[in-house]
């Protein structure tokens, strides 16, 4: 498997920061330059990263030649695009293309879709056959996200129920990027998740996550997309599981959380796989 980190094109490209983007930053690249970030992600032994398309911005042609130019500079890969995230509208097929486009541009052989971003598109065989095409067309292949229970999404349970959601996109014939921290917030069990689909999954969003009385409605992110080891989590069974299957998916680190965070989190990994591979060493 690869490991990435999830990284805002806004972050990147500080200059091209909107209003919201100034409020709304990633902790990663605070008091750092881009280029120190990128030296620092590549030396503590991630593989690449997941670009986060901005909200509220239009990404250009020239903007992703920047972001090249990292990718480039420091061998780190963009392996996969992340659609900008939306709240109240629905993602249009002309918005899709031009996510193909972009991960054409730079390389990247999986798109992120949010489910609930889909709406009721998703059960329309138009819909689902154009992006089928434009798979094919850029052979780069698209994942649904499973989303978070909380009280928007409630009366909607293809969005969040591990079976629910995991029936829809086997009868839709799409990937799976799984957010581990969305179905444990949601009541799901990560490693019955993983089990039960591990032929569809080639994204995970590995973060920690804690239960509190507040997540289902204010849904503090303090509680949520945690390093690794602050929360409560089962992170060493669930890494330990993923050697175990030989996953050869993106295992993506999405935080909210400082380089320090990061540097932990991958310690922690590296920790488990080596851990794994001494027992079976011994064992053998």
């Amino acid at each position: 498997m690869k490991t990435s980190i999830t990284l805002f094109l806004s972050d990147i490209l500080p200059h091209r920061r909107k209003i919201y983007h100034k409020i709304v930053k990633n902790k990663i690249f605070k008091n750092q330059k881009t280029d120190d970030v990128f030296k620092h992600l590549k030396k503590i032994g991630l593989d690449g990263f997941e670009l986060m398309l901005p909200q509220y911005a239009t990404t250009t042609d020239a903007d992703i030649l920047e972001v090249k130019k990292f990718t480039t500079k420091y061998k780190f890969p963009v392996l996969s695009v992340h659609q900008a995230l939306r709240f109240l509208t629905a993602t249009k097929v002309n918005e899709i293309a031009r996510l193909f486009e972009i991960a054409d541009m730079v390389g990247a052989k999986v798109i992120v879709l949010h489910i609930n971003s889909a709406r009721k598109q998703v059960f329309n065989e138009s819909y689902v056959q154009t992006l089928h095409e434009l798979e094919k067309k850029y052979k780069v292949k698209v994942t649904f996200e499973n989303m978070e229970k909380h009280i928007e999404s409630y009366f909607h349970a293809h969005r969040w129920h591990a079976v629910k959601f995991s029936t829809l996109i086997q009868r839709i014939n799409f990937h799976i990027t799984f957010d581990i921290v969305h179905l444990a917030h949601s009541g799901g069990d990560i490693l019955r998740f993983y089990k039960d689909n591990k032929d569809r999954i080639i994204n995970i969003h590995l973060s920690d996550y804690r239960s509190h009385p507040l997540n289902g409605s204010l849904r503090p992110l303090r509680y949520k997309h945690m390093p690794l080891g602050d929360g409560e989590l089962p992170i060493d069974a669930f890494v330990a599981l993923l050697q175990k299957e030989k996953y050869q998916g993106i295992l993506n680190l999405e935080l909210h959380s400082d380089i320090h965070g990061v540097e932990k989190s991958v310690s922690m990994v590296n920790q488990i796989i080596h851990s794994r591979k001494s027992a079976q060493q011994v064992a053998n």
